[in-house]
């Protein structure tokens, strides 16, 4: 019998991407998946991919409306709570630091870091009286090193790491299970949806992402560190050297990001 049989996992950011690909393979694994992102209509078509679309629940929300955070909680509490909870809503940028306007810095933070923290805090303390919980979240290799055109991201990503490894500490002992996943590049959608310098979406495909892991192999490897009870965990193709070079190697690693930015300095 599967780790997650019976299991409900709450996904944000289940419309399309690396949280369609976990609601399926969480599905094949017979857990019940309460799905969550702002578009109802790609929820919904996620929900038709799964294996028990009639046991999972749509939940449409956007995490970055406190109120509505609340109230979504209290109904999967309602529901019969949550055994795993994955933070995967997130925006992604292309624009220099140059040319990005701070309204956009401002929205990369209320829906990265802010928005995962106010519901992981507004989930903890049910999990807590419970005695046990995963709580998952996805970063990125950009949480660790910062690449060009993403500044904005990298630093929303890099303070999920200081605020869950500060939670771990203080939660590990009352059964609550802390893990980080760091995706590096990934075929799904992120590029489209992300942000430009003056907000827009920059709807746009990366080479880079397209040439990426595929979602359903991320997922996989997902589900495999959440049974293992890993803390944090690394996922990509050669871009994951980024984080030891950075701490072996620091000089040659901006030397290369320098290099790449160089190639194509116009986004």
């Amino acid at each position: 019998m599967s780790y997650f049989n019976n299991k409900i996992v709450w996904i944000t950011g289940a419309s399309s991407g690396i949280g369609r690909a976990l609601a399926i393979e969480f599905s094949n694994q017979g857990a019940k998946c309460i799905l969550s992102a702002r578009a109802k209509d790609g929820l919904e078509q996620t929900n038709r991919l799964t294996e028990n679309a009639d046991q999972n629940v749509v939940m449409p929300l956007d995490v970055t409306n406190e109120q509505k955070v609340e109230y979504a909680v209290q109904r999967v509490i309602e529901l019969g709570g949550v055994d795993i909870l994955i933070n995967n809503a997130g925006v992604s940028q292309r624009s220099t630091v140059e040319k990005t306007e701070m309204d956009v810095y401002r929205s990369l933070m209320e829906v990265n870091y802010f928005g995962v923290v106010k519901l992981t805090k507004t989930v903890l303390p049910h999990m807590i009286e419970k005695g046990q919980g995963s709580i998952v979240t996805i970063s990125s290799i950009a949480g660790k090193v910062g690449p060009p055109y993403r500044a904005g991201y990298a630093a929303s990503k890099h303070a999920l790491h200081g605020f869950f490894d500060s939670m771990r500490a203080e939660t590990s002992h009352k059964g609550i299970h802390t893990l980080v996943v760091c995706p590096g590049y990934i075929n799904t959608p992120i590029a489209h949806n992300a942000l430009a310098g003056d907000g827009q979406k920059y709807n746009k495909r990366d080479a880079e992402n397209a040439n990426g892991l595929e979602a359903n192999d991320l997922a996989k490897r997902i589900l495999k560190a959440i049974e293992k009870k890993k803390t944090e965990v690394y996922f990509g193709k050669f871009e994951v050297n980024a984080v030891r070079l950075k701490r072996f190697l620091p000089g040659v690693l901006t030397k290369m990001l320098n290099r790449k930015f160089l190639k194509d300095p116009e986004k």
